[in-house]
């Protein structure tokens, strides 16, 4: 465990580009307005357009950014602790994984948090535990830390969850739960015991591996996020397969808060326009009039052989394409979506979806990037109690080019600015299908708050690391 406290100084000036040079946003609006205007976003977000641009004046914002982490540059004022590096010994005897992703934080009592963290692992191998493992040669799971805020102690860590595959995000539930998705359908055909590409359940309380059921009828598909509606219980969820193209699902359970008791799987679809394609040719701001069609084999045999299995069931039946889908979030009774390799210029958009009623609802594009200079693919987003939306990077920094990754920051500002650069270089060769010598950056993951808002935790997430920031929020929009 590492602590470092930035001093204050005055730093070298890093770029802040106005958004509208590089992206387009709704009405004039970013996305953080959007998310501010809505009711029921983290900290009671509920501010008026008005109060958003009252407050947007008296933020100084975080300044420019330093070199003092070693690993990462961010504004100076701001305290930076690390725990959970691969490869070090957890408190159950394990060795902390890597490949660190999709992450929640939840009140542990006496003041402490637990850091509920999805861990990516793929390719056949040995399960990261030897107890109640799904799939004894998958190498992907969740883990969980125990974190103490007041003195930046990690005080505890174990696996809760064994044997799965390609664990990339998920999404906390209302009821206490952690949904934990694979990003992969392989199986006993790719050298697996089980079949994958599935949704498991997490208690945020678990501190030693749960018995792992897969929830079948949420879909065997190349599962992203998960959020949760907190009124009706239905869970949305996003598919990153690339191409053919992605859908956008939502899972209504038998019995709210019950998963695992079945449920009805659906894909969303355009009215009147079947097959509708999001991914190029949109205009933000418009808003489509939307319904769900049927998937009527959410656990299809042939996922393994054909990862879009699930897909073209829906698209058999007029459903709508996306590319890329990553990141979800519900705010104000809309669920926020990233998908991050579409748009004309294939850097990224994000698209909001609000029911209307039970069967129908709206979609509206809310951002679509211009510029991999402004905002390069989009991965995970969470929204601030401050009201700024926080957007990983997963662009350039892995390509063979080279390049960077940055945390970036919406403001209801409608501008963009940057909160932290990943200055580590990173063999892409090792984690990438890249050629020897080929350095680059590795991505951002994992940002989420701790439910007080004090607190942003986030990933490096090869070979794994993960980072608590605190420091003067008030002065910007995180």
């Amino acid at each position: 465990m590492a602590k470092v406290r930035l001093p204050v100084e005055e730093p070298h000036v890093t770029r802040r580009e106005a958004l509208r040079r590089g992206a387009t946003f709704v009405a004039g609006a970013s996305v953080g307005a959007q998310v501010l205007a809505a009711t029921g976003a983290p900290g009671a977000l509920a501010d008026t357009m008005r109060d958003v641009a009252r407050r947007a004046a008296d933020k100084p914002g975080y300044g420019p950014l330093t070199q003092q982490t070693g690993e990462f540059s961010l504004p100076a004022g701001f305290t930076v602790f690390s725990f959970g590096v691969a490869g070090t010994p957890m408190s159950d005897g394990l060795a902390t994984p890597n490949f660190h992703d999709g992450t929640t934080v939840a009140d542990a009592g006496n003041g402490r948090l637990a850091v509920i963290r999805n861990q990516e692992g793929y390719d056949p191998g040995k399960a990261l535990g030897p107890t109640n493992a799904y799939d004894r040669v998958a190498q992907g799971g969740v883990t969980t830390s125990l974190w103490d805020p007041a003195t930046g102690q990690l005080l505890g860590s174990s696996l809760i969850l064994n044997g799965t595959d390609n664990n990339c995000n998920g999404g906390q539930t209302p009821w206490g739960s952690w949904l934990s998705g694979e990003e992969s359908t392989v199986g006993k055909g790719d050298g697996f015991e089980k079949p994958h590409g599935y949704v498991f359940e997490v208690p945020l309380t678990a501190t030693t591996p749960i018995e792992p059921k897969p929830i079948k009828a949420m879909g065997r598909f190349e599962h992203e996020a998960c959020t949760t509606d907190p009124k009706s219980g239905v869970v949305y969820m996003t598919e990153d397969n690339g191409d053919p193209g992605d859908g956008f699902y939502r899972y209504i359970p038998h019995v709210s808060g019950k998963l695992a008791m079945g449920g009805k799987l659906e894909m969303l679809a355009v009215q009147g326009r079947s097959k509708y394609d999001t991914a190029t040719g949109q205009k933000v701001g418009r808003t489509l009039q939307c319904e769900w069609v049927p998937i009527k084999d959410p656990d299809p045999s042939d996922a393994e052989k054909h990862p879009d299995a699930v897909y073209q069931q829906g698209r058999a039946l007029g459903a709508a394409r996306f590319l890329g889908l990553e990141g979800a979030m519900w705010s104000g009774g809309s669920a926020y979506f990233v998908a991050s390799e579409a748009g004309d210029k294939e850097k990224g958009q994000i698209w909001r979806y609000t029911p209307s009623g039970t069967k129908k609802g709206r979609l509206t594009l809310l951002y679509e990037s211009r510029s991999g200079k402004v905002l390069d693919q989009p991965d995970g987003l969470t929204v601030s109690p401050r009201g700024g939306v926080v957007v990983c990077e997963d662009g350039d920094g892995e390509d063979v080019n080279g390049g960077t990754n940055f945390l970036r920051v919406l403001t209801p500002k409608g501008t963009l600015e940057t909160f932290a650069r990943d200055d580590t270089p990173l063999d892409l060769h090792k984690w990438e299908d890249a050629k020897k010598g080929t350095i680059g950056r590795s991505e951002w993951s994992g940002a989420c708050y701790s439910p007080d808002g004090k607190w942003l935790f986030v990933h490096l997430q090869y070979p794994g690391k993960t980072f608590a920031i605190t420091g003067p929020w008030d002065q910007g929009w995180l």
